[in-house]
């Protein structure tokens, strides 16, 4: 990860310090008077060729080559504009700007032309934008870095100095146009109301001991440190490089492009929303956090640390999105998205923690959904203060596949895919006993119980106790038709509101329930026993092999009924009268109709052979019967009407055949006159 942030540190500013050729030029002393709010240029060094507009609150900063401005302060008040200008033709210059003293407080508006490529801002005692428009054609750079910018053998070098920032970079109710690249460097980044576009992306970089970036001193605290985006709109990409400070998205906000976040502290993503707007994303959303523990939430009672946060809410985007978080909480809700999502939580430096991912509210995702659990997964809300489950959905277009390596997996909201594969590795897979799953397929597979729990309070404590459950209390686990092709588990209580069809089980004890028709098939049912529910209509079992013993009440005389492994299920054995499957609809209250595959119905019983036909060897096929085209009729022969027939007991067929009864039957057309 060093290395990495090193590179990306590197890429960044690469892109923005090299090949400044410059010539030299002797300081010039440049007064500004009363405009730019007060501003004071103390030197200027490079290409720097003269002011304009002084005196009018409209003042241009001429170039024809890459130049220092060097500034006591840099203030613009409201109605002022600042103009950065290549003439004579110059064309790809950069300008860098460095500032003393005070924060910069800018009102009004900043404007590079064409022909200057990147435009660099440094005040290590901070910039606040407030009603301010910033427009350059190429990259723009605001940092609060201390930078030294020296000339050596005819070229401009740029160092940062070891200086630590005093404040952050403020933006609100702004504008910023850049054509470019735009890059903020500095320990707290802030945008509240306020638009951004940039061409070639954003960058937001306040990760501390970065190569341009010193940490806050000692014992300083920056306002809002990491980054917090309010109710902005930006147009471009954006990247966020954070330390271990919170990277946040408040009430809402527009993202047109990706957005990407490598942090290292917490992650929120329209957690605090007071005017419940939505945070659109038009691209794809990847966060990443590595949690450290040094800046993770402490438990105000208890002091416990609790490990860092990942959230994502009341959120549109439009492609895909992938968090992954080392901390202790990883939560999404009411979550929009076009493509696929992916949530993964790992244990990095927090193995002391227990990691929960939580799918709360609505949500709705037309991809596929993929989720790697350290510990928990919980799909369904819950209201800590209230110890109650909140009610919500998850709706998948394709295949939702979950696993939780060292807890459960905890469904209290109503689930829908294509395909729900879900995987405990050491606990269980349980629902509230009223969430109900619906798909084509399902795999279950746990350590422990897969099913269903009678109670709130059971739900709850057997997920935050990480408990065992053994299948004391039976309440069901619910899925809306489809066919199970995995349960593999110690116990299990599956029950469908529709049909349900069983093809793979590994487990000790199951109980199945299906409020229509069951089928129980092939050869990868592998238990101890299985128990079929009696609200089942009608059971089909695999009858060519079986290694479970199978319990039922039957419908015959509402008794249960249990058949061992070693036993051969019969049509015999089916409900019934005289073993004959008949009409159930007054059947005894929660019995099954065994039904015996291959043998639903048997008939009325075998059709008697037919007695020999003493013609039998001749099949008459059709009475004058001819090719209408290849049997147009000749002049010259006579045509005999005939049968066509098959000789079946001759090697010669003769034309003729003399029947039992003394009759003649023609079978082959002679012509006359021939």
């Amino acid at each position: 990860m060093r290395k990495f942030a090193k590179k990306l540190s590197a890429i960044a500013l690469c892109t923005v310090f090299a090949s400044m050729q410059i010539a030299l030029a002797a300081p010039i002393d440049i007064g500004l008077g009363n405009d730019l709010g007060g501003s004071v240029i103390d030197s200027t060094q490079g290409g720097f060729v003269g002011t304009g507009g002084i005196g009018t609150g409209n003042v241009d900063l001429n170039f024809d080559g890459n130049a220092h401005v060097n500034w006591g302060n840099l203030n613009i008040g409201k109605g002022e504009n600042l103009n950065f200008n290549a003439v004579n033709g110059a064309d790809g210059l950069t300008i860098v700007n460095t500032v003393s003293g005070g924060m910069s407080h800018i009102y009004g508006s900043i404007n590079a032309n064409d022909g200057i490529a990147k435009l660099i801002i440094s005040n290590p005692n901070g910039m606040l934008f407030d009603g301010a428009s910033f427009t350059t054609a190429g990259d723009l750079m605001l940092t609060t870095q201390a930078l030294g910018v020296n000339y050596v053998n005819g070229n401009l070098d740029i160092t940062k100095l070891n200086q630590a920032a005093i404040n952050g970079v403020r933006i609100e109710d702004s504008n910023f146009s850049v054509g470019g690249e735009f890059n903020i460097l500095s320990p707290s980044v802030v945008a509240i109301n306020s638009a951004i576009r940039a061409g070639q992306g954003v960058k937001f970089i306040t990760r501390n001991g970065q190569d341009y970036l010193v940490a806050p001193a000692d014992g300083t605290k920056i306002v809002d440190a990491g980054v917090k985006l309010e109710t902005v709109s930006v147009d471009g990409n954006v990247y966020i490089l954070s330390g271990e400070d919170v990277v946040k998205v408040v009430n809402g906000g527009t993202i047109n492009g990706d957005l990407t976040i490598d942090s290292q502290g917490v992650v929120s993503l329209n957690y605090v929303n007071p005017d419940k707007n939505v945070f659109e994303v038009k691209g794809n959303l990847t966060a990443k956090s590595t949690g450290s523990r040094s800046t993770n939430i402490i438990d105000a009672e208890t002091g416990n640390n609790l490990g860092s946060m990942m959230y994502l809410g009341n959120a549109k985007v439009d492609g895909n999105v992938t968090l992954e978080n080392a901390g202790g909480i990883m939560e999404i809700g009411n979550l929009t998205a076009g493509g696929n999502v992916s949530l993964t939580t790992t244990t990095g430096v927090n193995d002391h923690i227990k990691h929960y991912i939580h799918i709360v509210g609505e949500n709705t995702i037309g991809g596929n959904l993929n989720v790697d659990s350290i510990h928990n997964l919980h799909i369904g809300g819950y209201y800590f203060e209230e110890g109650q489950i909140a009610t919500g959905s998850l709706n998948v277009g394709g295949t939702i596949d979950a696993i939780a390596r060292e807890g459960s997996i905890g469904i209290s909201s109503d689930v829908t895919a294509q395909t729900i594969a879900l995987e405990s590795g050491t606990l269980n897979i349980i629902t509230d006993g009223k969430a109900t799953l619906t798909a084509d397929e399902y795999s279950f597979i746990a350590n422990g119980y897969v099913g269903g729990l009678d109670s709130t309070e059971k739900f709850i404590g057997s997920m935050e106790g990480y408990k065992l459950l053994p299948p004391t209390t039976l309440s069901l686990l619910y899925v809306n038709g489809g066919e199970v092709t995995n349960l593999d588990t110690q116990y299990a209580a599956i029950g469908s509101k529709t049909n349900l069809d069983v093809t793979g089980v590994n487990a000790d004890k199951v109980y199945l329930e299906a409020e229509n028709d069951m089928t129980i098939l092939g050869n990868n049912i592998h238990a101890n026993q299985i128990k079929v529910g009696g609200k089942t209509d009608n059971l089909t079992v695999e009858t060519a092999s079986r290694d479970y013993n199978l319990k039922y009440t039957n419908i015959r005389d509402a008794q249960e009924i249990v058949i061992d492994g070693n036993t051969e299920i019969t049509y015999d054995m089916a409900n019934g009268e005289n073993g004959l499957n008949v009409n159930n609809n007054g059947r005894p209250a929660n019995t099954t109709y065994l039904v015996v595959k291959g043998n639903d119905e048997p008939g009325p019983g075998p059709e008697p052979e037919p007695l020999p036909d003493p013609n039998d060897n001749v099949k008459i096929l059709n009475n004058l019967q001819r090719d209408q085209i290849n049997s147009a009729i000749d002049a010259n022969a006579v045509y005999t009407p005939v049968a066509f027939a098959a000789d079946l007991d001759e090697e010669i067929d003769k034309g003729v055949r003399k029947n039992v009864d003394g009759s003649v039957t023609v079978v082959k057309t002679y012509a006359m006159g021939k």
